[in-house]
């Protein structure tokens, strides 16, 4: 294979490494600014090529012994070699890029606050999905990473709550004394995923399954680690995994959990999903909260289970398409005694337009990857004051800014450092009718 040696001049935005190869962009993982590598050419085509690492000739000061022994395979994070301190200006520079390469405005005088923190940068997952494989004589919950056959181990990952990681464990030794074994396609039979959910210390237990469902003995034992509140498990032999879509049935434990937020208490039920890092979950609530002008009448985009909206004095509407979301959201209403949210659950669009063209709203609260044309227009149309933008997306985000600028103008910039490690960033921004 062909080898060159490249100066990595910035960090893309999946966090990998870039230099150039006569005039071409190349792309190398596990490679930081300042770094002159020795690469393998392991993919070329007409735009870019792609690299991998052989040797470090200069290593950046920037550079870290990595929080994770499955560093150099596991494809999850890309950043676990770069300083912590240093994330939040490599986050802060992919949302700049964004801005500069889809609007026109002037990017260095744009309200852009600085990267919020999370204040636990490791072990702030709480929520787990992984495949249930058998490797090397047992049953294993890990992922085959992309593009090869290398299988990363998960129950000891840095990144997840270190009491997911002390049950996963207990449950593979209980899973191989039972003599489990993992899904077999052709006769639909074994087990397929495993989720975990740990909601303020309080583990929730799910299995996707074939057909032969979930063994009795195995509920018994799981049932007896102490952090264990409800097991469940539901058959899927599908192709596809959108596994809300099918029935659960609860095997042990109780049917929802508590979570407590704005120092009230919520439950969550199995379906709804639970943030993955709910202390900076926290953090962007409270700011979202901190946006909403007393009185103002409020239209809330994608609600979840209503955790903003239960915890504001103001009149709300709040929409989402998940039916389990609305579900439980309306339970969560009775719970805490409150009658002035409406909570409704339809199409995103089509219930924004009608919405708009209902009522007058104050604030329009949108958390999405990106605004829709339709949402975009009810915007303009019905003159809402002020949206509050929440996105995962800069580039997305960036070109939805644009659109707006003629008719809003950007108040504040606030980005989250909501997946430590990883090369992702969300963004809130507040704007406010011209």
């Amino acid at each position: 294979m062909r080898k060159e040696r490249v100066e990595i001049k910035k960090l893309g935005i999946n966090g990998e490494g870039i230099g150039y190869i006569n005039k071409k962009i190349c792309f190398i993982n596990n490679a930081l600014p300042n770094e002159i590598v020795d690469v393998e050419i392991v993919e070329e085509n007409r735009k870019f090529l792609k690299g991998k690492v052989v040797s470090y000739i200069q290593k950046s000061k920037d550079r870290v012994e990595s929080i994770c022994k499955e560093d150099k395979n596991c494809q999850g994070c890309s950043l676990t070699a770069l300083d912590y301190q240093q994330h939040a200006p490599f986050k802060k520079g992919i949302l700049k890029d964004a801005l500069k390469k889809y609007t026109e405005f002037d990017v260095d005088h744009l309200p852009i606050q600085h990267v919020r923190a999370c204040q636990v940068s490791k072990g702030y997952r709480k929520v787990v999905s992984l495949p249930i494989t058998y490797f090397k004589g047992k049953v294993n919950v890990g992922i085959y990473q992309r593009e090869s056959k290398y299988l990363t181990l998960m129950n000891n990952c840095p990144m997840q709550d270190p009491l997911i990681n002390q049950c996963l464990v207990k449950i593979e030794d209980i899973l191989n004394e039972c003599k489990a074994r993992d899904y077999n396609d052709k006769v639909k039979k074994g087990l397929r995923f495993l989720r975990l959910r740990n909601i303020d210390g309080q583990i929730q237990v799910l299995f996707v399954t074939g057909q032969d469902g979930l063994k009795p003995e195995i509920v018994e034992k799981i049932s007896q680690i102490e952090e264990v509140k409800s097991i469940w498990f539901t058959i899927n032999t599908t192709r596809h995994q959108e596994f809300e879509l099918q029935g659960y049935k609860k095997v042990y434990g109780q049917s929802t959990l508590p979570f407590h937020c704005f120092d009230q208490q919520y439950l969550y039920s199995v379906k709804s999903e639970f943030p993955i890092n709910p202390e900076m979950e926290k953090t962007k609530l409270e700011i979202i909260r901190s946006m909403i002008p007393a009185q103002a009448t409020v239209l809330s985009l994608n609600c979840g289970i209503g955790l903003l909206e239960l915890a504001i004095d103001n009149e709300v509407v709040a929409i989402d398409e998940k039916n389990y979301h609305i579900k439980d959201a309306k339970d969560n209403a009775k719970f805490l005694h409150k009658s002035d949210v409406e909570f409704l659950c339809k199409n995103i669009d089509e219930a924004t337009i009608a919405q708009c063209k209902k009522r007058k709203f104050d604030v329009v609260i949108a958390r999405c990857e990106e605004l829709s044309l339709a949402i975009h227009q009810s915007l303009i149309l019905s003159k809402v004051k002020d949206v509050i933008f929440v996105s995962d997306h800069p580039s997305a985000l960036a070109k939805n800014l644009e659109d707006l600028k003629k008719y809003y103008d950007i108040e504040t910039m606030i980005p989250l450092d909501t997946y430590p490690y990883s090369a992702k960033i969300e963004t809130i921004v507040k704007l406010k009718r011209k």
